[in-house]
């Protein structure tokens, strides 16, 4: 009876659907935190660290779940990789304000954001797996 329930719980639609959820309410209420925090300035500090700390949580997920030996234990990637990072991190949102600084004629601060954004989410990424032990070819 409970096996529709179980088969419910780790389908990969369930687990996206929490994980997306989850994430982009994490991006939320984090981004509203750092907005806060910040006051007002020009450097889009919230969308900048939301990227970065999702890379860095997708580093140590990738790590210990893509490659795992058991083939179930791979669904945590759905949910926490591909659903929870994939709704909190803000790859459109970044784009849209690296165009506004452009369009603002702050094209030194658009370049500031836009290559680091990148970098360090690369760091992010590479940090997490050399933590892990993981290599990063797998």
């Amino acid at each position: 009876m409970l096996d529709w329930f179980i088969a419910f719980c780790v389908h990969p639609v369930t687990l996206l659907a929490v994980g997306g959820g989850t994430g982009a309410n994490a991006r939320y209420w984090f981004g509203r935190f750092v907005a806060r925090l910040q006051g007002e300035v020009e450097f889009p500090w919230a969308t900048f660290l939301i990227n970065v700390s999702g890379s860095i949580i997708l580093g140590f997920v990738a790590a210990s779940f893509m490659r795992h030996p058991d083939p179930t234990q791979r669904n945590w990637y759905l949910l926490l990789g591909a659903g929870f990072c994939g709704g909190f991190t803000t790859f459109s949102t970044f784009s849209y304000e690296t165009y506004r600084l452009m369009e603002d004629g702050r094209l030194g601060l658009a370049a500031v954001y836009s290559l680091g954004s990148v970098v360090a989410g690369l760091l992010g990424v590479w940090a997490a797996l050399k933590l892990s032990g993981t290599p990063a070819g797998g």
